[in-house]
């Protein structure tokens, strides 16, 4: 029907006893709220149980029983098949094929899906009890990635959070637990979960469009042209890495005091990094709830609770708090710069992406081509700097780069 898929099996050394009911993929909440009439828009009861069909036909009809559509943007394993990287079994038309590795959907399991959930969507048992709180990757949005706002990320990136972390959050380097094999297995796995979640989302939102009555709705050649899409944005990420086209500029005085005069908006770009980040850059800006009212809400009482809390808050405050949320609807917190904590990255590059093309998903915007490469590396560079000499935002000197972090600069090198 929409053409062969490979199918996974569920890999050895998993066991269903290590769950309190069989395994099942969750539905995002569109599929009842925009197709069963919940939200009194729409109940189109043939449109929602075709896309149901179309996903479980595409993408298997549970995670014991993976498919994986022809054409997906993922990895070949050593024999050449796709997507033969998310279990230890691969069924072909002679038979079942055992592979010689557990498989991404078995690592997934063992190290990932208490926090991201079984279907990726961030909600897994000890996601409420963290903070940040974990990734949905279901709509393939990723915050830390060389790609611009909004596109998707590259393997390198959601290699790079899987061996080193993410700084600050509940999310741990594994890669002093996993071979390079299996951090390549559970990439194929993630990404795999996010073009399910993207596919149902795009079904979803072509259903709600369409007539129920009509016969043709999510057709065959609809749901082509909509993996098409969805594939596509993932096989042009590595095509749209947001390389700087100059060296970074050297960390000296001269390049750190003019970053500190675009930070704080004193030159003819206006930039408004203080209103977020604090004239101080202590994440305590004027656009942003004050540190103590978001400690409050956040960390003191029941997690599940939040939401009572912030009904607490006095108008003013309660609306400035549900403008400041994320794509997923969690609070933001904008760094502290004063502290060496850099949730995506410490390397130069890293920050780099941050100022040039922002932050997905978050409110840090692009400021390329606002300003341009020089006047970002100049922003690195007073970055890094700032937590090693916090009087930068209190007088108009700076001294030389600091010996902690010209050792810091020389081992990133």
């Amino acid at each position: 029907m929409f053409g062969p898929w490979i199918v996974l099996a569920l890999a050895a050394g998993c066991s269903d006893a290590d769950f309190a009911a069989p395994l099942a993929y969750e539905e995002q909440p569109g599929m009842t709220r925009e197709l069963e009439g919940k939200s009194h828009l729409a109940d189109k009861p043939r449109i929602r149980e075709r896309a149901r069909a179309v996903m479980a036909e595409l993408y298997g009809p549970n995670p014991k029983e993976i498919h994986v559509p022809e054409g997906a943007p993922l990895s070949a394993d050593e024999s050449g098949v796709v997507g033969g990287l998310l279990g230890n079994f691969v069924r072909t038309a002679e038979g079942p094929r055992k592979l010689p590795h557990a498989g991404g959907f078995a690592l997934y399991r063992r190290h990932c899906l208490h926090c991201h959930g079984l279907s990726g969507a961030g909600n897994g048992p000890t996601a409420p009890f963290v903070f940040p709180p974990p990734r949905d990757f279901r709509r393939g949005l990723f915050k830390f990635t060389s790609t611009p706002t909004g596109a998707r990320p590259t393997r390198d990136d959601l290699r790079r959070s899987i061996n080193d972390g993410l700084e600050g959050t509940s999310m741990p380097a594994f890669k002093a637990l996993l071979t390079e094999e299996e951090v390549e297995q559970v990439v194929d796995y993630v990404t795999f979960l996010s073009l399910r979640g993207e596919t149902e989302l795009a079904m979803i939102e072509e259903g709600f469009l369409g007539e129920d009555e009509d016969p043709d709705a999510l057709e065959d050649d609809i749901v082509q042209d909509l993996l098409s899409v969805v594939f596509g944005k993932w096989e042009d990420a590595e095509d749209r890495v947001v390389d700087p086209p100059t060296p970074r500029t050297p960390p000296s005085p001269e390049s750190v005091l003019r970053g500190r005069e675009l930070f704080l908006g004193r030159t003819k770009e206006k930039l408004e990094c203080a209103g977020c980040h604090g004239p101080k850059g202590r994440g305590d800006g004027q656009s942003f709830v004050p540190p103590d009212v978001f400690n409050r809400v956040v960390f003191r009482g029941d997690p599940s609770k939040m939401d009572e809390r912030v009904a607490l808050l006095d108008e003013p405050t309660r609306e400035l708090w549900k403008q400041k949320l994320d794509e997923w609807g969690n609070p933001l917190r904008p760094a502290n710069l004063t502290v060496p904590v850099y949730k995506g990255g410490r390397r130069p590059i890293d920050l780099y992406w941050r100022i040039a093309k922002g932050i997905t998903g978050a409110q840090m915007p692009a400021h390329y081509p606002g300003i341009d490469h020089d006047q970002i590396w100049d922003l690195v560079n007073f970055v890094l700097a700032l937590p090693y000499q916090p009087d930068l935002l209190d007088g108009p000197g700076v001294a030389a780069e600091p010996e902690a972090v010209a050792e810091a600069e020389a081992a990133r090198r």
